[in-house]
């Protein structure tokens, strides 16, 4: 991510009366997210490589390292809820992607405002890509 994409997110969330606290915390969930669909589709830990003991998810049925299991849910979803628990705050839609290779977190905004090229919502840099 780079610094000017930084900007631009937080210039956005402020123009649709969000403050830089939560999008910054949108961003750090962003890059938790973001590593965590690479180590899913590299087989990395936490997540599943063959190589180790794992379970599934209750809530998302992905594998993950035992140890990372924590009140019913992996960190994948601890992630989620805490995106969806800051947009909820500020009237925002969480638009979460798997794939590591794009954005893994858009979020749709009451004014309809977009700035990827599927017009679907607003991309949260992560450091990550």
């Amino acid at each position: 991510m780079s610094l000017k994409d930084r900007r631009e997110f937080c210039h956005i969330m402020a123009c649709e009366g969000v403050p830089l606290e939560a999008a910054e915390r949108l961003m750090r969930n962003a890059t938790t997210l973001h590593r965590l669909a690479e180590a899913q589709c590299n087989g990395d830990w936490p997540a599943d490589n063959g190589e180790r003991k794992v379970i599934a998810c209750p809530r998302c049925g992905s594998l993950w390292v035992p140890s990372t299991i924590r009140r019913n849910r992996c960190p994948d979803c601890a992630a989620e809820d805490r995106v969806r628990a800051d947009c909820n705050a500020y009237n925002l839609t969480p638009i979460f992607q798997g794939d590591p290779r794009g954005h893994v977190l858009m979020v749709k905004v009451p004014s309809g405002r977009t700035n990827d090229s599927g017009h679907t919502g607003i991309c949260v840099p992560s450091g990550r890509r």
